[in-house]
């Protein structure tokens, strides 16, 4: 359920999306993301999960945890972190004993500040420095992923439709479909047909803001019908495909907020 001012721009860097928001409410999602969500001007918002309610700054939120977003007429923004991305078990130690990792309002600002910077500059941001942002010391553990699981997902996501038997990709790696199966989901915290969906999702999230119809962009990226990709994307980022579409494609965005210190210079740097 959302307002028809919600305004969204999504920003892509290898295997992370960083998601500028200003006035969302989401239904309850879940997704295989590890995800990092800050407000900004120091102004909270409510997270709900299943354990808690509570006003925020920001937090870190293992993956496949079900919540939900209240933070109407604020900006925030979101970064969600794959499991096959080299950082994300870097930041998961952050939710080692609770699910759950909640920011100061002091941590959320200096992460929003360094995004911020990066995006209007055109500048790659670094997950290690927003790691190092938060935790002076790093994490005494081995974080490496299987290789047999990134050559896996690096095979996926050279297709251009992520539409592949697990049977085909454990034959690549030389493995059984059994073992495979159970090794994927050891490693990423996703079974491989939930991971496909989210990968195929991603796909459309990043042609939304096309003229093409919802219809037609979810069975180009592999949906069996627009029913099924407005189901995934319900259950998996709280949104409804039209909502969303029509928050991307919106065209004036000079006044995003009345703070001074918003995402207007962010809709800039990333219009195209």
């Amino acid at each position: 359920m959302l307002d028809n001012d919600l305004l969204v721009k999504v920003h892509r860097q290898n295997l992370s999306t960083l998601l500028f928001i200003n006035n969302i409410t989401t239904d309850w999602h879940r997704h295989p993301s590890l995800q990092l969500t800050i407000s900004l001007h120091n102004m909270s918002f409510e997270l709900e999960t299943p354990d808690e309610k509570k006003d925020v700054f920001g937090f870190i939120i293992q993956s496949n945890v079900p919540h939900k977003l209240s933070a109407p007429d604020v900006c925030c923004i979101n970064l969600l972190i794959d499991p096959e991305n080299p950082y994300y078990h870097l930041l998961s130690h952050f939710t080692e004993t609770n699910p759950v990792y909640f920011l100061t309002k002091e941590e959320a600002l200096k992460i929003a500040s360094y995004f911020m910077k990066s995006v209007t500059i055109s500048q790659p941001f670094d997950l290690y420095h927003v790691y190092k942002l938060l935790r002076e010391s790093d994490p005494n553990c081995s974080c490496d992923q299987d290789n047999r699981i990134n050559k896996a997902v690096s095979i996926i996501s050279s297709l251009p439709i992520k539409q592949i038997s697990s049977r085909e990709i454990a034959e690549k790696i030389h493995l059984s479909e059994s073992r495979f199966l159970h090794l994927f989901r050891s490693e990423l915290g996703i079974n491989f047909r939930g991971y496909l969906l989210w990968k195929r999702l991603q796909d459309v999230i990043d042609t939304l803001d096309s003229p093409t119809t919802l219809t037609k962009l979810a069975n180009d990226m592999g949906f069996s019908d627009s029913a099924h990709f407005s189901r995934t994307c319900l259950s998996s980022l709280g949104l409804r495909p039209s909502q969303l579409k029509r928050a991307l494609i919106i065209d004036n965005k000079d006044t995003i907020c009345g703070k001074h210190y918003c995402l207007y210079s962010v809709f800039q740097a990333l219009h195209t």
